[in-house]
């Protein structure tokens, strides 16, 4: 019984600091998307693509578990996100990244964690209504099974 009741004290103690660790990296994330969004003039259009894999396969003479690849087109505020997306972001679960992000986009609460993303599109709006971003989301399977891709684009007004 002191065994149940030490993991129990454990349990206890961790779950704030979880819950902290969890708002402070969805704190970091909304950072780097809004100064990537924020980076996006008037009347430009800036696109980021994330491309995960997860499964086995080969790769030369290795086999790998997952891999992921971030493009920003040689644009510095998207390098920036790609840097912290492939520290950052789900490998095995490209739904979750476009849950996270929208999570940053959408109104409080935001979307609720029983909610799971498989593919789909999304759009929302960055900024005031004189200043600011069109945002699209798009997560979907890529070219082969276990690849997908999420695609975030900012259209400045």
């Amino acid at each position: 019984m002191k065994i149940i009741s030490n993991l129990t004290l454990i349990l206890l103690l961790a779950t704030p600091s979880l819950a902290c660790y969890a708002r402070d990296e969805a704190g970091e994330l909304c950072s780097e998307i809004e100064s990537f969004l924020a980076s996006v003039k008037p009347d430009e259009t800036r696109v980021l693509t994330l491309r995960t894999y997860w499964g086995a396969r080969q790769e030369g003479d290795q086999i790998v578990m997952g891999s992921k690849t971030c493009e920003h087109n040689d644009y510095e505020p998207g390098r920036k996100l790609c840097t912290y997306l492939m520290e950052h972001s789900s490998t095995e679960f490209a739904g979750y990244n476009a849950k996270r992000i929208l999570n940053c986009l959408a109104p409080k609460p935001g979307i609720g964690p029983d909610l799971n993303i498989h593919s789909g599109s999304f759009s929302a709006t960055f900024g005031s209504p004189d200043r600011g971003a069109l945002v699209d989301l798009d997560v979907s399977p890529d070219k082969e099974p276990g690849e997908m891709v999420l695609r975030l684009q900012a259209d400045g007004y």
